[in-house]
């Protein structure tokens, strides 16, 4: 199966869907206002999507510097707070 609208930006593939090109397939954050809506309804909701996945780089573990590890600590609290996984998957309303 060849898509129809293939784009990098979100945004263009969920206002293509508005306007009745197609079913899409993109995180809720981008898409939930129009499910709560009802310009966009959810099809194909036994699929599901890969885990949002963040990796963070720095040098070495050995001398992290304190700056660093309060840092990971809050994106780690963060994520975990907003529960940005739900917000992730396009399955989920």
């Amino acid at each position: 199966m060849r898509p129809f609208l293939e784009a990098t930006d979100g945004q263009i593939i969920r206002s293509a869907a508005i306007d009745g090109m197609g079913i899409l397939l993109q995180p809720r954050y981008i898409i939930h206002g129009d499910l709560v809506s009802g310009r966009l309804v959810p099809v194909l909701t036994d699929y599901t999507t890969s885990p949002l996945l963040m990796n963070i780089a720095y040098p070495s573990r050995r001398h992290l510097p304190a700056k660093v590890r309060v840092f990971i600590d809050f994106l780690i609290d963060d994520f975990e707070r907003q529960d940005y996984e739900a917000r992730w998957a396009s399955t989920k309303s």
